[in-house]
């Protein structure tokens, strides 16, 4: 479980991930065959519901769409497959474990997978440098922010150890994931990582990581502005840009609500092909849209609506609104470190599915292993 949830964002190693995940669903299916009545009881439940009903609502938008082959591809691909399949796995695989095991596993999985992650980057601007190109004046390392937002909550819940050592090791990692987060230039990825921050800083009622963090950031950004203002030009403009880059009016959102309005209530059909040729068909129609070329509607809400119509519309919420309050209820009902796996799940949902969500068209995959370790943690609280 550990490695899947350290692979999860990792590209380059689909290999290892199609074995680990082969691995996983064999495992599955062997404690399926030997309790199939006693593992039923971890599906139960309101959650797996609004899942299921989401997978319906995607399985509608692949039959009336304009292009029912591709849209059943990456249905099966996304939704049956990275979504569905894994998340139901996932709980299984845990359905013996502890509560406490369980969210140890969440918590030092993600947070291990840092290593990894800035060993990748550096070799990649080590490489970047090498070809004359300096940090923070390309958007090559953007893909980056998934990951980013999953670790940096996990990250912070290690502030709860107070040991010297611990909260030396504490402050050099979280100069390694300042550099990463900054390097990814997305304003998205910023706000999303702040504002889980913030909520971070309120549930634990902590003000003093907070003003060192605020201290520490001013001061190296002063000390960049006035050694090299140059080479930072990028960070400082994407910083002080107050725009919306194009998305609203005829930008990214406003053009896909302009043809979400033509089709509000069916819809257009799965799979994000489908939005750019239908976008890239109607451009000479709308002389006010900014991109004479599709590169998508920047938000899952929009993307899902263009996708299924009301009903993608609904579906996506009835799950989104379905896993926060499970995910209330379940911080409200723990402590300790089951507590703390809890508020994680619930910092990626505000940071990546709602903050970076209305920026970008997030990967509804992205809630699998949220979703999975929520479904195994519901489990043994019902089974206690």
């Amino acid at each position: 479980m550990s490695l899947f949830i350290i692979m999860f964002f990792f590209d380059n190693i689909t290999r290892y991930k199609h074995i680990v995940g082969g691995l996983m669903l064999i495992t599955a299916l062997y404690y399926v065959a030997k309790k199939r009545s006693a593992l039923l009881h971890i599906f139960k439940n309101n959650l797996t519901y609004s899942l299921l009903v989401f997978v319906v609502v995607c399985l509608y938008a692949v039959a009336i769409s304009i292009d029912p082959s591709y849209s059943f591809g990456k249905f099966a691909n996304t939704i049956l497959e990275k979504l569905l399949l894994t998340t139901l796995v996932i709980p299984i695989l845990l359905h013996n474990e502890k509560k406490e095991d369980i969210s140890k596993t969440l918590i030092y999985s993600l947070t291990a997978g840092i290593l990894p992650l800035a060993i990748v980057d550096g070799w990649q601007y080590y490489r970047e440098y090498q070809q004359g190109i300096m940090p923070f004046t390309n958007f090559s390392h953007k893909y980056k922010s998934d990951i980013l937002i999953f670790m940096t909550p996990a990250f912070l819940l290690l502030w709860d150890n107070k040991t010297p050592k611990a909260r030396i090791a504490f402050f050099v990692i979280a100069c390694v994931m300042a550099f990463m987060i900054a390097g990814t230039l997305q304003r998205g990825t910023w706000l999303s990582i702040l504002v889980a921050s913030v909520i971070w800083c309120i549930c634990k009622r902590e003000w003093k990581l907070p003003l060192f963090a605020a201290v520490a950031l001013g001061a190296v950004l002063t000390l960049g502005f006035m050694k090299d203002h140059s080479a930072l030009k990028l960070l400082f403009h994407k910083m002080q840009q107050t725009s919306s880059s194009g998305r609203y009016g005829g930008g990214t959102q406003g053009s896909a609500v302009d043809l979400i309005m033509e089709n509000p209530i069916k819809g257009y059909g799965y799979g994000e092909n489908i939005f750019y040729r239908v976008y890239d068909s109607r451009v000479q129609d709308y002389p006010q849209w900014v991109f004479k070329k599709s590169i998508g509607p920047h938000n899952l809400t929009l993307s899902m609506w263009y996708a299924g119509g009301l009903l993608g519309l609904f579906g996506l919420w009835y799950l989104l609104i379905s896993f926060v309050v499970d995910i209330v209820k379940g911080y409200r009902q723990s402590d300790g470190v089951i507590k703390n796996a809890w508020l994680l799940i619930g910092l990626i949902m505000v940071g990546n599915l709602f903050v970076r969500g209305a920026f970008e068209t997030v990967s509804i995959e992205n809630l699998t292993m949220l979703l999975g370790i929520a479904l195994a943690l519901k489990a043994r609280s019902q089974s206690n």
